[in-house]
């Protein structure tokens, strides 16, 4: 009997705490709902022991019943995923059960990755893919989590807990934490210890780097850059000024140097690591632009209309993090100019996948 069953639903639920293995294997006895199909749990297992199974589950589709090795996770984060797949399939070789996992939510690219690999996987939520090759294929999803996952910090790739990630971009390997935040801090940034170790258990658990003891390596490059892109938030600026000046960016830079702190944002920092035309003016960031005013005197004037420079005020730490002083002009980090060009238009864009290259040759230097 072959039985192909997709079904696509969104409807609300009420978000529940996170629940333990233990919680969910409860769940299981009590029975979960998985139409078209019948699921019942035939026996809890225990974990003690290299290939011990948590749970034989039994699938009844009309006449057919198949039993399987279940595999119980409460989380579900990349690597939980990973080595919840590893570990199931190696159980279930030998026996006369398929393999399955269960976790409270499984996210649309995981039940895709199930489906691929032809191992069956639920989630307390309502989704999942069923699957027996040649016999039996049900597909479900579009339930909303009803267990928000309390995964470490969701802010990892965004503002000062950011820095953490970044740093990876400069350096691939660490080998402990106060490590981390000394690389921070010699590249303008400042974090504390507490938040390096809050960011690197979300680093890891979404397998962008691999730890092993106290020595941390970064795995996934293009997957952080990934992450850093799709959180992303332009800096916020408290204040503007545009002026005319007949000076040009090095001179004015010059004249900063030592007294006001500025960088180029990454729109203007672009020729420093990729080739596109631009139009625009030249923009700063600075933390404070009347002391950059006072400084530069005489040599700017504020206007509206006919506009040489423009001077952004942010205190945002991840801007003048990782600067790259070229002459005397501070161009802002391979990293920033890739966010901000990445949050562009097409042309934009464009441009930002010759700093992506940029930031992975240097990576591998």
């Amino acid at each position: 009997m072959f039985l192909e069953i997709v079904a696509i639903e969104a409807t609300p639920a009420s978000p529940k705490a996170m629940v333990s293995e233990t919680e969910m294997l409860e769940q299981l006895q009590q029975g979960i709902e998985f139409p078209p199909v019948a699921l019942r749990l035939v026996q809890g297992g225990s974990r003690e022991g290299v290939g011990a199974i948590d749970a034989v589950l039994e699938v009844r589709a009309g006449e057919q019943s198949y039993q399987f090795a279940a595999e119980l996770r409460a989380r579900s984060t990349p690597r939980a995923f990973e080595e919840a797949l590893q570990r199931i399939e190696r159980i279930a070789q030998g026996t006369s059960y398929y393999p399955m996992l269960v976790t409270p939510y499984l996210r649309e690219a995981q039940l895709e990755a199930l489906r691929q690999q032809q191992v069956s996987g639920i989630d307390l939520s309502g989704n999942g893919v069923i699957t027996i090759p040649g016999k039996l294929f049900v597909y479900r999803t579009g339930k909303p989590n009803k267990f928000p996952d309390s995964a470490p910090t969701k802010y990892a790739y965004r503002g000062a807990t950011s820095l953490v990630a970044r740093a990876f971009l400069c350096r691939q390997a660490f080998h402990s934490l106060a490590d981390i935040k000394d690389e921070i801090q010699a590249r303008g940034g400042s974090v504390a210890i507490s938040t390096v170790s809050k960011a690197l258990k979300r680093l890891e658990s979404d397998i962008i780097i691999d730890r092993s003891g106290d020595s941390m390596q970064l795995r996934q490059p293009e997957k952080l850059l990934d992450q850093l892109s799709a959180s992303y938030r332009e800096p916020t600026v408290n204040q503007t000024f545009t002026c005319s000046t007949k000076q040009g960016v090095a001179e004015l830079a010059a004249a900063a140097r030592g007294k006001a702190q500025l960088m180029l944002t990454g729109k203007s920092s672009l020729d420093a690591y990729a080739v596109m035309g631009r139009d625009e003016w030249p923009v700063f960031y600075t933390r404070s632009i009347d002391r950059l005013v006072d400084v530069w005197g005489k040599e700017v004037e504020e206007t509206s209309r006919f506009v040489d420079c423009e001077l952004r005020q942010t205190d945002d730490p991840t801007v003048y993090f990782d600067a790259r002083i070229k002459g005397v002009v501070p161009y802002a980090s391979p990293v920033q100019v890739y966010l901000e060009y990445c949050a562009g238009d097409k042309r934009e864009r464009e441009a930002a996948a010759q700093v992506k290259e940029f930031i992975l040759k240097e990576l591998k230097k």
